[in-house]
């Protein structure tokens, strides 16, 4: 999302909620616990270290939308202890911890963390819940559901909550599509779109898929590192991005909206990117798609030799593999022998 246009949309927001007419917007509740806003303090729940992280399916009915929602969370159970991720899609990754005896797992209300909205943070916390569960730990309910709150404004509001155990298969991802490459004032808006399924076309789970940006210049490839220095609103530096991740600023979910900056970027031939799909926790497998390349400096093209031609493949708009003899407007994809990959816009 373009800066300029978060600053504005913060303000419009803002206006519009103390009017009371965005009231089936989850930003004006954001606005209403605006005298939230702290520096908060507490202990941050995080399971035991090396504890398998179990992926989940969600299904429960928000109250405040009348709508029902699916989603993945994981799940650590240790011995009697058991701890559960993303429950609020405020703090996706916040935890709360629970105890488990005779088949029920009962989380008392507890402090979550804090997240950055639009500039400002907030200190989330979980009003507590409790869940049945089954023998073999594979479903938990909870008819009643939970909350989340900030300073007494309800956040996330669930009740009819149903986590069940996912078994993921580990599968290839079908390839990214960069969209868009524009300049504005701040840096680079980069537009793609990630499919959540496979090379086959089968669904895979988003909350294990993740993206990675990478750079050519001129026939030498890295890897683009978002900087907590570039980017304000990140902890630490990240050079793979989980698909659900969003820094409320620069980086949108789903890759749709990233802004990118770089001191040379006249200098670049393309950029690319590319979707990672990781399966299990402590013995992880992970496979990656064929990075898809979106041409930037043409010049730099141009200069690049195309003798020597090792493999040339096609890509449609979409990033779907079309055969050499489609038409239409096309991405071509050369690798030369040396490894430099040369991409250009074809139209046929």
């Amino acid at each position: 999302m373009k800066k300029i246009t978060l600053i504005l949309i913060a303000g419009l927001v803002a206006m519009i909620a103390q009017a009371g007419v965005f009231n089936n917007d989850k930003a004006a509740k954001l606005q209403n616990a605006k005298s939230a806003i702290v520096k908060a303090e507490g202990d941050i729940v995080t399971p035991p270290a090396g504890a398998e992280q179990m992926l989940y399916n969600f299904q429960g009915h928000d109250t405040y939308t009348n709508k029902d929602k699916a989603f993945e969370v994981f799940v650590v159970i240790d011995n009697a202890d058991i701890y559960i991720k993303g429950l609020s899609e405020y703090l996706t990754e916040g935890w709360v911890k629970g105890t488990i005896a005779e088949g029920t797992a009962t989380f008392p209300a507890a402090y979550m963390g804090t997240f950055e909205f639009w500039g400002d943070e907030y200190a989330l916390d979980f009003d507590g819940a409790t869940f049945t569960v089954n023998d073999d730990a594979s479903v938990l309910t909870a008819a009643e559901g939970y909350t989340t709150s900030v300073e007494g404004e309800i956040l996330d509001e669930f009740i009819n909550v149903t986590l069940t155990k996912a078994l993921p298969e580990i599968a290839t991802p079908a390839t990214p599509t960069i969209t868009n490459f524009t300049e504005d004032s701040y840096g680079h808006y980069l537009e793609m779109t990630i499919p959540t399924t496979d090379v086959d076309g089968n669904d895979i789970y988003p909350a294990l898929l993740s993206y990675q940006i990478l750079i050519d210049r001129g026939g030498e490839q890295s890897v683009y590192e978002f900087t907590t220095d570039a980017y304000e609103f990140l902890t630490e530096n990240m050079t793979v991005i989980p698909y659900t991740f969003s820094d409320y600023y620069d980086i949108d979910v789903a890759g749709k909206q990233v802004y990118i900056y770089g001191d040379d970027i006249d200098q670049w031939t393309a950029i690319g990117v590319k979707s990672i799909y990781t399966v299990g926790d402590k013995s992880r497998e992970s496979r990656e798609s064929e990075i898809f390349w979106y041409p930037l400096n043409t010049t730099a093209i141009d200069a690049i030799s195309t003798s020597n031609v090792a493999e040339t493949t096609y890509y449609d708009l979409q990033g779907r593999k079309v055969d050499a003899n489609a038409t239409g407007l096309l991405i071509k994809q050369s690798r030369l022998s040396d490894g430099t990959i040369k991409v250009e816009k074809v139209m046929r």
